[in-house]
């Protein structure tokens, strides 16, 4: 009803705003010719009192007066046919118009929601939906229902452990990442909370490995050493910052420890060719992107314990670039992360990579800005400048 209402409401002003020219044009005239009345009125009698002064000839002022005759008699003939009715027809004619505009407006807006709108579609408000079967119920409404139980019971860990994943499919990876975290907080830690939630974190990042990521995924491997999703990211992390021998190093070591059948070994043995920029063994990258079209998301086996992980298949794309294109790829992760230290400057972790990121591309310039901006940042004799100090000896940019 409030919705009919709201119509009715829009079209009358829209109606009012379209006739309301006509309607008032007869007033308007009206009004227009009274003001020229009045002013020749009052220019007669400024010439009888003149005359009377002897300021001008009796001559001059029946001159004068039959000017002003003719223009009276003038304007008083433009309107002679308002309250005669000879002048009905034009008046006649803006009353239909104006009629015409108010049905064809309302005729128009009621055929244009009748073809695309749903009038017969009953109302659903937020309450309703809420409480809609689970069997009936879509996917934002169960989100709505878990989000209404978590504003009022902010501290239901279970809520946030379910609400997490679902935030992650549907690629809101900000809301994922806090989720998880909300979830570690009241729940405690496990393989899948932290995996998931170093996860996130990575692609809220758009790619890049963040500190806490980092020690998520560190915090896994204490209980999990042979999780390979955690080592494979933790190497990346390493190539991230410039490391590129320990990098290689870690992946030869997953290489090394992986079981003879798994489907991402290709994969990982294409990123340490890159980090190593050695060729990959004949008919090896073209097998690797044949088998990782296939695997799981997370480039991993399927198993109920087996937190989901990045995609092998973005993976192997990005290891299938051209050295331009990779170079690109790099340029373009680099200046992201230099775009999000201009937001958050706090990120000593941040700003170490972007440094370490600048050197091993080259661009020495921009790494001594970088470590420049880096130190401004922080203050004289705090662990964090020593920290950008000892960098800048290891990197050969100064002290």
């Amino acid at each position: 009803m409030v919705l009919w209402i709201g119509f009715a409401a829009l079209t009358a002003a829209v109606i009012a705003v379209i006739t309301r020219p006509l309607l008032s044009a007869r007033v308007q005239a009206a009004a227009s010719r009274q003001a020229d009345l009045a002013v020749y009125r009052d220019q007669m009698a400024e010439i009888e009192a003149e005359r009377a002064r002897g300021l001008i000839e009796a001559a001059e002022a029946e001159s004068a007066r039959a000017e002003l005759g003719r223009r009276v008699l003038a304007v008083a003939g433009s309107g002679q046919g308002d309250d005669t009715g000879t002048t009905g027809i034009g008046e006649r004619y803006r009353s239909w118009v104006s009629v015409a505009s108010a049905v064809l407006i309302a005729l128009a807006g009621a055929g244009v929601y009748l073809s695309l709108g749903a009038p017969d579609l009953p109302s659903k408000p937020h309450a309703a939906r809420l409480t809609t079967p689970n069997q009936n119920a879509t996917v934002a409404d169960l989100i709505g229902r878990v989000e209404a139980e978590l504003r009022a019971h902010p501290e239901d860990g279970r809520g946030w452990d379910v609400l997490a994943p679902v935030y992650l499919r549907l690629q809101r990876f900000a809301e994922a990442a806090n989720a998880y975290a909300q979830a570690i907080r009241l729940q405690g830690e496990s393989p899948k909370r932290l995996a998931g939630f170093a996860e996130a974190t990575i692609l809220d990042n758009d790619g890049i490995v963040t500190e806490p990521a980092r020690k998520a995924y560190q915090r896994l491997l204490e209980s999990q050493p042979d999780f390979a999703e955690a080592r494979f990211w933790l190497a990346v992390a390493l190539e991230q910052d410039g490391k590129g021998d320990a990098a290689a190093d870690a992946y030869r070591a997953l290489l090394a420890s992986a079981p003879e059948d798994a489907r991402w070994k290709e994969v990982v043995a294409q990123r340490l060719a890159t980090v190593t920029r050695q060729p990959v063994e004949a008919g090896n990258e073209n097998k690797a992107e044949d088998k990782t079209a296939a695997v799981q998301p997370n480039g991993l086996p399927e198993s109920s314990e087996t937190p989901r992980g990045p995609s092998a298949a973005d993976i192997a794309a990005a290891q299938s670039m051209t050295a331009e294109q990779r170079s690109q790829f790099i340029s373009q992760m680099v200046t992201q992360l230099a775009a999000r230290l201009e937001q958050k400057p706090d990120d000593l972790a941040g700003w170490i990579r972007l440094v370490r990121a600048y050197t091993v591309l080259g661009r020495k310039d921009d790494a001594l800005a970088a470590l420049d901006r880096a130190r401004k940042t922080f203050p004289d004799g705090s662990e964090n400048r020593a920290a950008l100090d000892g960098l800048a000896v290891e990197l050969g940019l100064g002290t």
